[in-house]
This record gives C-alpha cells, structure tokens and sequence, in this order.
C-alpha cells in the first residue's frame, strides 16, 4: 500500500511540474495538524509532507517555482472578489457570502488567494521561493589542437 502510495504521490507531482511554471503552496505546519486526532489519519494518509518534498525536488529539475505562502495568511476567510475578511468563518462553512454580496466556495476562493498572494510576493521580491533558478550552461572550449585525455 505504501508503494502505492508513493507511485500515486510521483505521478501528480510529475503531472502539476509539467504542466504549471508556478505552484503555490500554503506553508502548513504538518507536524501541527498531525496532533489533531481527527485529522492525523487523513493528513497521514494523503503525505503533504512528501507531497511538497516531490514537488520542491521536482521544481529544481525542471525550471519551475513553487512559492510557499505564509500559513498565517487569512486565504479562506478573504473574498477574491473584493477582499473583504470574513472573521466568523468556521471549518463548517463550506460556502459563504461576503460583506458586499459575492458567495464563494471556501476551497476554491483559498485556492485563488494563495495563488495571488504567491504572485504578489514574487513580483514585490519579498518571498524566497524553491525551484526555478536559471542553470547556467558552461560552453565547452575546443582547442584547434587535439588533447590527450
């Protein structure tokens, strides 16, 4: 079953590299969320921890980014439309409605949050991210006379 699991965790990893230059990732303590007895199972069962490993190492091979977003960061609570705060969010809200009339889904509306907010700190220089650094080419010499080797 580990194996399995390990093979699943290489193929969507291999599959977002080849597909995205940029993945941004909010920065879970993972260890942290392992502590709730609920959710230990589940999160164990996924491995987020070898899941942003994959694509850290995968990122450096191919010339993409991955850019980790503070885990602070309000992602679920804020309306991409307008970027109102919701403060009374709870886990148990799926869907809501902001201050100004946008509903959004909770996961999807994170998702576009956390994309933004990795593109504003690129583009500010405020974020170290992972990945994606030019490789410098040595061009090789040739001298006109033939070396030994």
């Amino acid at each position: 079953m580990a194996n399995v699991r390990e093979n699943n965790l290489h193929q969507i990893t291999a599959t977002l590299i080849k597909e995205n230059q940029l993945i941004a990732v909010e920065d879970l303590a993972v260890k942290n969320l392992m502590q709730n007895r609920k959710l230990s199972k589940a999160i164990a069962d996924v491995s987020w921890g070898k899941l942003l490993t994959l694509l850290e190492y995968k990122a450096q091979w191919n010339d993409r980014q991955v850019v980790k977003v503070d885990r602070f960061f309000p992602s679920s609570k804020t309306c991409t439309h307008c970027g109102w705060v919701n403060q009374r969010l709870t886990l148990a809200d799926r869907e809501w409605t902001c201050g100004n009339g946008h509903t959004v889904d909770r996961d999807v509306n994170a998702a576009q949050n956390i994309l933004k907010q990795a593109l504003n700190s690129l583009s500010a220089g405020t974020v170290e991210y992972t990945g994606g650094e030019p490789k410098t080419r040595k061009r090789k010499v040739r001298s006109a006379k033939p070396e030994a080797p």
